[in-house]
Parts: C-alpha cells; sequence; structure tokens
C-alpha cells in the first residue's frame, strides 16, 4: 500500500501589493506636495497702488536691507545671482524673476542687482511690493 502524507494547512502569506500601491501613491502626493510649498522672507515691502497679483514659476530674488541677497532661499552674491538669472532663462518657457527688495535696502544696491538681473538676459522682471490700501477705505482725515 501507499502511504500518503497529509499535508498540514500551508500558513497563507498577506498579499503585500496593496499596500505597497498606498505607500507609493501616498509617496507621490508627498513629492508633487513638496514642490509646490513656498518658503518665503519676511521683508518690508514697498507700498503700490499698482500692484496685481502674480502666479507662475518664477526665480525669487531677495535684497534684503543689509544688502544681502537670497535666491530661492539661498545666500548668494551679484555673480552667482548671474548665474541664476541665465540658467532661469534657459528653462523651458524661461522663468520670470521676482525681486522682493527691503525697503531699507539702499538704493545703489538695489539699481546694482537690477543690472545684474538684466545684464544676464533677465528681461522677464517683475518688482515685488504689497498693495497701498484703496483710497476708498481710507478714513476721511479733516485738518
Amino acid at each position: 500500500m501507499i502511504a500518503l502524507k497529509s499535508k498540514g494547512r500551508q500558513a497563507g502569506l498577506p498579499d503585500v501589493t496593496p499596500i505597497l500601491d498606498v505607500v507609493f501613491i501616498l509617496l507621490i502626493f508627498f513629492v508633487i506636495a513638496a514642490a509646490f510649498t513656498t518658503h518665503g522672507v519676511e521683508m518690508n515691502l514697498p507700498k503700490s497702488e499698482h500692484s496685481r497679483t502674480f502666479a507662475g514659476r518664477s526665480l525669487e530674488v531677495v535684497l534684503a536691507a543689509d544688502g544681502s541677497l537670497l535666491a530661492d532661499t539661498e545666500a548668494i552674491d551679484l555673480r552667482e545671482l548671474g548665474f541664476k538669472v541665465r540658467a532661469a532663462k534657459e528653462t523651458p518657457g524661461g522663468m520670470q524673476i521676482v525681486l522682493k527688495a527691503d525697503r531699507k535696502a539702499s538704493v545703489g544696491m538695489f539699481l546694482t542687482t537690477i543690472g545684474a538681473i538684466r545684464d544676464n538676459g533677465g528681461d522677464r522682471l517683475v518688482i515685488a511690493t504689497r498693495p497701498a490700501p484703496s483710497q476708498a477705505s481710507q478714513p476721511d482725515v479733516q485738518p
């Protein structure tokens, strides 16, 4: 007679494919969300009645009151600013350059920064301001 061994129940392993799918979807979500985060520096921007909202991909250049420069939150000098501007210009569709200059920054450094941007092909320059309060919202002041 042939002896047949009865096989015991084999423990089934759980299917991890759905868990991996969820993990990869979450990873993609956080990578994309991180790309859209903006980092800012507290600036004392000048007011302008002609301000308007700006949207789109840009190179953000910050001129601090002490004359230091930041490009996308990275400390740079004028020479490095030229490299950043040329790289921004070479991106597909070109990038606008947003200059955020502190009100207390020297006019000389402001003009030097604009010159460095223009000299390196930064023809799409936007100077950031804060919107000024409208005339209708200001209280009537009588002398």
